[in-house]
């Protein structure tokens, strides 16, 4: 099987999902703010397309990478693990939402895949894996803890139609939730923007 150098989009996509998933929660809690509860499903509903499909090509690609083993060593593991578990993640999410399920369930899986994320991170990073450690660190911690922290913000949505204000917590770990988000958005981003040139110059 040819090795197929797939690294960069594997990242752009991983940052194209934060970026969707950022102005989908973030309009739902604008139409919230001034509408309250009513037809909250209504305007999660076109951000689950382009998420769906995200969800989809990181599943292909992933289960790609984890059946044919195209990288050196155990640098399959490193990438292809943690992006399996976000294709399946995501997938599951578009679903529970179009078929009107509850979020927190799925949350639980991505709470456990954000740790799951960070503890490939960290080993990766003493392990000395790549050339920029730090920063893929920061890759890694930052999914994580936007996957752990997806678990409370779908236990609040799942809440939200029985309440009339969301509390201030609730805001907060909403706010982390965008934080985690940005964060991993722009280093995914920025990888894929620093590995373009190199792994163009490589072909295989």
């Amino acid at each position: 099987m040819a090795f197929i150098d797939d690294l960069a989009m594997e990242l752009f996509t991983l940052s194209l999902v934060g970026v969707i998933s950022i102005y989908m929660t973030a309009k739902v809690y604008l139409e919230y703010r001034k509408k309250g509860t009513a037809n909250l499903e209504e305007y999660l509903k076109p951000g689950i397309f382009p998420l769906g499909i995200l969800g989809v090509v990181i599943l292909i690609m992933g289960f790609y990478g984890e059946m044919t083993w195209p990288l050196p060593g155990s640098y399959n593991i490193l990438f292809g693990d943690p992006f399996m578990f976000i294709g399946m993640i995501l997938i599951m999410m578009v679903l529970a939402i179009w078929f009107k399920q509850k979020l927190q369930y799925v949350g639980i899986l991505a709470f456990f895949a954000g740790i799951i994320a960070i503890y490939y991170g960290a080993n990766a990073y003493l392990d000395k894996m790549t050339s920029s450690p730090i920063a893929m660190l920061g890759l890694y911690i930052a999914f994580g803890l936007t996957g752990i922290f997806t678990f409370p913000t779908t236990l609040i949505y799942d809440m939200l139609p029985g309440k009339e204000k969301a509390s201030k917590t609730w805001t907060a770990v909403l706010v982390i939730f965008w934080i985690g988000l940005i964060v991993s958005a722009v280093l995914a981003a920025i990888t894929a923007i620093e590995a373009v040139p190199q792994h163009l110059l490589v072909p295989p």
